[in-house]
């Protein structure tokens, strides 16, 4: 079985939908496409939309620097031996002040992006196949993707489908929503008439819809991607037997 060789992505982007001015009392969520991935997007408040931040690394305290004076010894009169005493002053340390952490703002945005799965394309028999012979084609690619995310309290539920496009590389494609299947289920077959090196494209379609309490929202845009996997098709030698050598 060969698997698929080379992926690219064609995107179409569609600007996001306007975000609901109230979102006080419930949470608003946005679902759209972006650079080929579904972003997810939620919104509780009024206030300034939360970002993060980096924050900056803590200072460092300096150790206190301790010096000691020294006093010289009195010169001895007399038999008394004298005191030395050592006068040493307490450090003085400073107490690290915590900087006050501002209070977070009132309105929460996350954004979630899923990556979509990459088609990989296979067919069969997956050595040499015979021209006038059909050729079996499939993809690994599930036909409905389902995605529960939880987002500013919210749960939402996305829903995708793919539609497939295939194109053999003799100017023949097909359309379907099956992701076709091996020898002898599949339903994505493709005969070619002529020996050659062919091309063949896959490209994956898919739109969806997203429901949040309930009710049900379609996905505005759509992402493609294409799977380009070469394919060698060739051409059995015909020998003609007299029909009296049959009958030996």
């Amino acid at each position: 079985m060969k698997r698929f060789l080379v992926i690219a992505l064609l995107l179409t982007t569609i600007s996001p939908s306007a975000h609901a001015q109230d979102c006080i009392e419930r949470a608003c969520i946005d679902v759209y496409t972006q650079d080929g991935k579904i972003v997810i997007e939620g919104r509780k408040g009024t206030g300034a939309v939360q970002k993060k931040e980096v924050a900056p690394a803590p200072s460092k305290t300096r150790k206190p620097i301790i010096k000691r004076t020294f006093t010289p010894p009195p010169k001895p009169t007399g038999s008394a031996k004298p005191k030395i005493i050592t006068a040493t002053k307490k450090p003085i340390v400073k107490k690290r002040v915590k900087p006050e952490v501002a209070p977070t703002a009132t309105s929460l945005s996350d954004k979630l992006i899923e990556i979509l799965p990459t088609a990989g394309i296979a067919y069969s028999p997956s050595f040499q196949p015979l021209i006038k012979v059909p050729v079996f084609f499939w993809s690994d690619i599930p036909t409905i993707v389902t995605k529960k995310i939880e987002i500013v309290g919210e749960v939402v539920e996305v829903s995708l489908k793919p539609t497939f496009i295939w194109h053999y590389g003799d100017g023949i494609f097909f359309i379907t929503r099956d992701a076709g299947a091996p020898f002898p289920d599949g339903q994505i077959q493709h005969a070619y008439s002529n020996p050659g090196h062919y091309l063949i494209q896959l490209v994956t379609s898919w739109d969806g819809e997203f429901t949040v309490q309930g009710v049900k929202n379609r996905i505005p845009g759509k992402i493609e991607s294409v799977s380009i996997l070469p394919i060698t098709v060739v051409a059995a030698p015909t020998r003609f037997i007299p029909a009296t050598s049959l009958h030996r």
